[in-house]
């Protein structure tokens, strides 16, 4: 039964985020057909690795596989396309934000940044790792690739409690933070406030960046010149920061395994997220503070969620897991 809902509820997400009034053009069309072209090579591995090592009877064995295992499989496809889905929702949201509010929030976001570090916090940045930032905004751009490395390590995870709890958090992250929040703080971030507002106070940061990490200019004009292209995946929001709240997310799915070292570079590199997103200019320092803080607690919150989902099963039959999980490990510890 908890399996059953918690599944339910991924689903039930990415139903709502396609019933969201997002416009047709705004919907990212090209993101479902990656996704599925991705799972269908995916799906092909294991069939193509025995072809490939010239296993006799590898269609038999593949066959058997899909008898074996098809609870793990539907769940690992419920679980993909919903994911999938629900990014092209937040995308398509993103994407709409100024036509829902306009922007408006930049001002604000300027004076607090500059109330609490006296000054545009990228100064500071500049200072210390102005060396530094074509390598900045090659990590930066990386980024992509780890969103799209953490949705496949969720969906293909064999715990079950792991997977759904990720898995909302990254539908929450997409739906509530950059969705619902993004569209109530509609800002630009400092790199666009020109075109936008006018504002050439950080005209300066623009030659900087310009001159050290050219292509960061050459993606800010493609998010301007693209906002109302259905065959592109773009969008402009700066509160909250989705780079962190991802990288984030990131960072507490690799501290599960325990490995010290993971962990370690994984927090390190969302820390190197939240000071790149200053940094280049795409957002404000509240920008990750916010999101960081808010991807936390879906996190704790999802991790509630998932405890509730446990006690759905019968008494006798979480008795019975236990006394398994028990015998399985030496310490008794589960």
């Amino acid at each position: 039964m908890g399996l059953t809902v918690g599944y339910g509820t991924i689903v039930a997400l990415a139903l709502i985020g396609q019933l969201l009034p997002v416009p047709d053009t705004n919907r990212s069309i090209p993101l479902i057909l990656l996704a599925l072209q991705l799972g269908f090579f995916i799906a092909l591995f294991r069939p193509l690795s025995r072809i490939i090592r010239r296993e006799p009877d590898w269609f038999a064995q593949t066959m058997d596989d899909l008898r074996r295992n098809w609870p793990w499989l539907l769940a690992t496809a419920l679980v993909y396309i919903s994911l999938a889905l629900t990014l092209e929702a937040g995308t398509g949201i993103k994407k709409s934000i100024s036509l829902n509010n306009p922007f408006y929030a930049d001002a604000f976001l300027i004076d607090l940044d500059r109330r609490v570090f006296g000054t545009d916090p990228w100064h500071l940045t500049h200072a210390v790792l102005g060396w530094a930032t074509p390598a900045i905004s090659g990590a930066y751009v990386l980024w992509q690739a780890v969103q799209i490395g953490l949705g496949l390590l969720i969906a293909f995870s064999f715990d079950d409690a792991v997977r759904i709890r990720f898995a909302l958090c990254f539908q929450l992250a997409w739906l509530l933070i950059g969705g619902a929040m993004a569209t109530a703080f509609s800002s630009v971030g400092p790199i666009m406030v020109g075109h936008f507002y006018g504002d050439s106070s950080f005209d300066p940061l623009i030659a900087t960046v310009g001159r050290d990490a050219p292509q960061v200019l050459q993606i800010r004009d493609m998010l301007i010149g693209t906002l109302a292209d259905p065959t592109v995946v773009s969008g402009i929001s700066a509160m909250p920061s989705m780079h962190v709240a991802i990288s984030v997310l990131f960072a507490l799915f690799v501290a599960r395994f325990g490995k010290p070292v993971l962990t370690g570079i994984a927090w390190a590199y969302a820390l190197l997220i939240y000071i790149g997103s200053i940094h280049l200019g795409w957002h404000y320092a509240s920008d990750g503070v916010v999101s960081a803080l808010c991807i936390v607690a879906i996190w704790w919150l999802t991790g509630r969620y998932v405890a509730w989902l446990e006690t759905l099963a019968p008494a006798s039959v979480r008795d019975g897991a236990s006394a398994e999980q028990e015998r399985a490990s030496p310490t008794g510890l589960t």
